[in-house]
């Protein structure tokens, strides 16, 4: 099969560059940016005043300082504008709060996309969706749809057939059986099933030359998130993937550029070979 460059390989900020900043907020995602992510990632919901915000569970528990529990879908904007998600984070980020859509396009620069997670299957979402994509003009190569429910990805390609929707399916071992939750056949089976334009997973040791030739034939796109490990960005690549979606997006360039296009003149205290400028085979050795 075709192997994909590091060049085609889309670096995705995994709810922001969240290693350092609090996940799905704006300052995870200017520092995104400032890591020289290609996309960033988030996760939204619609609020009970019909605003589309950034968050990635239902409810403010988790990141919220003072360990407010609201339900994003039960609140206003206003409610929830009140809560601060950052100081978990570090005391720098106190005062942050959650993000609207709308915030989150201001500040993204036209050189980037987002891949913009649907958490919320309330038709409202779409209609509100669609009204500010098109006040921000933005064009399908700035902008992934991604959401783990079937019908929810049904709904997005039938609202947005111009631009790429994937299902999002998370692989993980039952505790009760050790099984593998579904089969790699399963998984490519409902992706023929589905209207989407490609396949966005967790990594897996079983993801294999056969289970992305296979994705291929069905002429879909292949994202993996949650790449956090090198072992597994370097395997992805050699496998095809079109983006990676990571915690570390400047670490994670680091080092796919530093593997592919190591320095000439790192790690030559023992055995190295090279050519010349004159195409001589120089070779050294000294164990």
């Amino acid at each position: 099969m075709q192997l994909h460059s590091t060049r085609r390989t889309l670096i995705v900020a995994h709810r922001g560059a969240s290693h350092a900043a609090p996940e799905n907020t704006l300052p995870a995602f200017k520092l995104a940016v400032k890591e020289k992510a290609d996309y960033i990632e988030g996760d939204f919901w619609l609020t009970k005043d019909n605003r589309i915000v950034c968050m990635h569970d239902p409810t403010t528990k988790r990141v919220s300082s003072e360990n407010i529990d609201l339900d994003i879908r039960r609140s206003t904007l206003k409610e929830l504008k009140k809560i601060d998600i950052g100081a978990w984070k570090g005391k720098r980020f106190k005062g942050t709060t959650i993000p609207t859509l709308e915030e989150i396009l201001e500040i993204l620069p036209k050189d980037k996309g987002l891949f913009l997670e649907i958490k919320d299957e309330h038709p409202q979402f779409l209609i509100e969706l669609q009204a500010i994509v098109k006040s921000f003009d933005l064009s399908p190569d700035r902008l992934r749809l991604i959401a783990f429910d079937p019908q929810v990805v049904r709904n997005a390609k039938e609202t947005f057939p111009d631009y790429k929707v994937y299902w999002l399916y998370n692989w993980y071992l039952a505790k009760e059986t050790g099984l593998l939750s579904n089969t790699p056949e399963e998984i490519l089976k409902i992706t023929t099933m589905l209207p989407c334009d490609g396949l966005n997973i967790n990594p897996f040791p079983w993801i294999d030359v056969d289970f992305v030739k296979r994705l291929r034939a069905m002429n879909k796109d292949f994202c993996v998130y949650n790449v956090n490990q090198f072992d597994d960005t370097l395997k992805l690549i050699t496998l095809g993937v079109d983006a990676i979606a990571t915690n570390y997006p400047l670490l994670m360039r680091q080092k796919i550029e530093r593997y592919f296009h190591p320095d000439f003149e790192s790690n030559r205290e023992n055995e190295w070979v090279a050519l010349s400028k004159d195409n001589k085979i120089l070779f050294r050795n000294r164990p």
